[in-house]
């Protein structure tokens, strides 16, 4: 009985060790749960156009984004409340709202507000990139989160004058924007190198895996990028301002309105990749229409979403009376070849059908003209419009009909 009493003795003691140790491993193991390293440094303040496009941002002013989109001279910072500049004063006396090339803030939004005074409308106005209001969302894309950001603001942009002094100071925003632009050539020799390395050599697999691997190598490169359908709003928005009155442009915005719901909900999931084949397919639709104009007697052009002529048969060309090759690579748009009224009667029903699977085809008549302001006669025209969509249910072109009637 002794020797069983001391055998039990041990036994109590030795579970009681056991479980200080187990007190004792779960209060070692309890700070381990807690991050002890240095915490992730964030971007207190991201710029203007990566916040509105909800895109991650970097210290940098400008920003490598800005500068890969080739806005990097529109690069900046929101303007805070006074609140907040109090604040970021006390704690740091560089926040002053002084942008990278030396000017304020206030003169930056002022150089942003108009078209620009370089080539293909690079200098954007401000208001193109402005949030959507409550409910913000995410875009996969960039190129997409724009064009429905432009969308947006599109509705209550009215256009915007420049002074002779902005536009020499955006001059020389324009110059550092191309010396930081040669810079970031630089830093894409290595992403390059790559590429030539995978379409050289691709990994085993599957054909479409390959091909796959070798696009995405190809668009790290930046040799492949998406349509930018922001030029295309832009250059809409100045030839309202030009050539419309103002209850003709508040038409087309309303009409911009109806779809705008539509085309974001869609828009949001899709990745550049996603309007990379797209662009190709777009491609591919044109070298299809070759063949169709040129067995088609009746005057027809295609043109994009954004109203850009991309292709166009001889005969109409003859009928506005433009060389063929003014027809192709969006040297002229579709709503610059009608007269006002005509203009706003497209618009008004390429919006009401552009986002519904259901309809297509519209047949209307429109009164063409000369894109040369000189020649003021019109032609009256039966017109029919074909909308072809991808496989996302966006428009991706438009193929006119016209079939002349009376000329004026």
């Amino acid at each position: 009985m002794a020797d069983s009493t001391q055998q039990k003795a041990p036994s109590e003691s030795n579970t009681q060790d056991q479980t200080d140790d187990n007190n004792n491993s779960t209060q070692q193991q309890d700070p381990k749960k807690k991050r002890t390293g240095p915490k992730r440094r964030k971007v207190t303040h991201a710029c203007v156009y990566c916040r509105r496009s909800h895109m991650t941002c970097d210290e940098g002013r400008p920003c490598q984004r800005c500068i890969k989109r080739s806005i990097g001279h529109l690069c900046h910072d929101e303007v805070k409340n006074a609140n907040n500049n109090n604040n970021n004063n006390n704690n740091n006396n560089n926040t002053s709202p002084v942008t990278h090339n030396g000017t304020t803030l206030s003169q930056q939004q002022g150089l942003n507000a108009s078209l620009g005074s370089g080539t293909n409308l690079g200098g954007l106005p401000l208001q193109f990139y402005g949030q959507m209001g409550a409910g913000q969302l995410t875009f996969a894309s960039e190129q997409m989160g724009n064009e429905i950001s432009v969308i947006s603001d599109f509705l209550d942009s009215l256009g915007s004058t420049q002074q002779p002094q902005q536009q020499h100071q955006q001059q020389q925003v324009y110059q550092q924007q191309q010396q930081q632009q040669q810079q970031q050539q630089q830093n894409n020799i290595n992403t390059t190198e790559r590429f030539f390395l995978t379409a050289a050599d691709p990994s085993d697999g599957k054909l479409e895996d390959r091909l796959t691997e070798v696009i995405n190598a190809k668009y790290e490169a930046g040799f492949l990028k998406p349509y930018n359908y922001v030029n295309g709003y832009a250059r809409l928005q100045k030839y309202m301002d030009n050539n419309m009155s103002a209850s003709s442009r508040q038409r087309i915005l309303n009409v911009m309105g109806t779809f705008r719901p539509a085309f974001r909900s869609v828009a949001q999931s899709l990745t550049d990749i996603d309007l990379i084949l797209v662009e190709e397919a777009f491609e591919r639709l044109l070298l299809d229409y070759d063949r169709v104009f040129s067995s088609m007697g009746i005057p027809a052009c295609l043109w994009r979403r954004t109203g850009e002529i991309y292709k166009g048969n001889k005969e109409f060309a003859a009928l506005v009376n433009v060389p063929i090759e003014n027809l192709r690579e969006g040297r002229l748009c579709i709503y610059e070849l009608m007269a006002e009224e005509s203009a706003v009667n497209y618009w008004e029903k390429y919006g009401n059908i552009a986002f519904d699977p259901g309809q297509k085809a519209v047949l209307t008549s429109c009164l063409l003209k000369s894109p040369n302001p000189e020649n003021t006669s019109v032609i009256s025209c039966c017109f029919s419009f074909t909308i072809r969509r991808d496989k996302y249910n966006i428009p991706t072109v438009i193929v006119g009909n016209f079939l002349p009637i009376q000329l004026q």
